[in-house]
């Protein structure tokens, strides 16, 4: 990559998480002053994990990127054996309903992320080889089924939302390649299809999609995130970053 781009997107992805952090900020600050007497509980948990990426981005940005693409079948390879570890009880905990983590108390890992790095790196590989011929639907194969794969060991978790990303990400690298539009036309048709499928055969997915429309109707379950918003827009408008509670 050339290095001018690199630095553009490191600058990019360094606003866009301090931005998340003043957002974790602004929504639980309340929460961790009432809970732990801390209102920067969550932000200094989240902050100690970013200085650990920003180090792990100066380690990898060391690594010669031919490494990448000559290991990149066995990097995609460790992936999906851990994404098979994580479904067995024992070893993979569940969170949040989904078996999808390696931990132990608070701590935790999730294999999925892992994949996404995994899969991106081998369709990248893929596609440099491709050349020009992805513009052949058939040559793509391949990479749809590897995807498929890869959302079908996410989906046994469940994590939609992850298994979602996945496939988005390694559709726009098909794009950028220079694969067919109509390709993209069909396949967002069948999985639209199975999207709906998948909402309907697992109720909390819906349940979701209802509580958006309405969160009146599960005020303490699935619309509780949704109304704490509206609360905390109503008094502060779209920019309070918290306040501090008044004894």
């Amino acid at each position: 990559m050339n290095k001018k781009y690199g630095i553009y997107l490191f600058i990019t992805s360094l606003l866009l998480i301090i931005f998340g952090i003043i957002m974790i900020y602004s929504s639980s600050s309340i929460w961790a002053n009432y809970k732990f007497g801390d209102s920067f509980k969550y932000v200094k948990h989240q902050v100690f994990f970013f200085l650990i990426g920003i180090i792990l981005v100066l380690i990898l940005n060391k690594i010669n990127s031919k490494f990448y693409y000559e290991k990149s079948t066995f990097i995609f390879i460790v992936c999906i054996v851990l994404l098979l570890l994580v479904l067995i009880p024992g070893i993979g905990s569940v969170r949040n309903g989904s078996r999808s983590w390696f931990g132990i108390g608070s701590f935790g890992i999730q294999p999925s992320e892992f994949a996404k790095i995994g899969l991106i790196i081998i369709t990248s590989k893929y596609l440099s080889k491709a050349n020009n011929n992805t513009k052949n639907i058939k040559e793509v194969y391949p990479i749809l089924f590897i995807m498929l794969f890869v959302f079908a060991l996410i989906m046994l978790q469940p994590d939609f939302g992850t298994g979602m990303i996945i496939v988005l990400s390694i559709l726009a690298m098909l794009y950028i390649s220079g694969v067919n539009l109509k390709f993209f036309i069909i396949l967002g048709l069948l999985g639209t299809l199975g999207i709906i499928v998948l909402i309907i055969i697992a109720p909390y997915r819906l349940a979701r999609i209802t509580s958006f429309l309405d969160p009146w109707t599960d005020p303490l379950g699935t619309g509780f995130q949704i109304i704490q918003s509206l609360y905390a827009i109503g008094p502060g408008g779209f920019f309070i970053l918290g306040y501090k509670s008044q004894k």
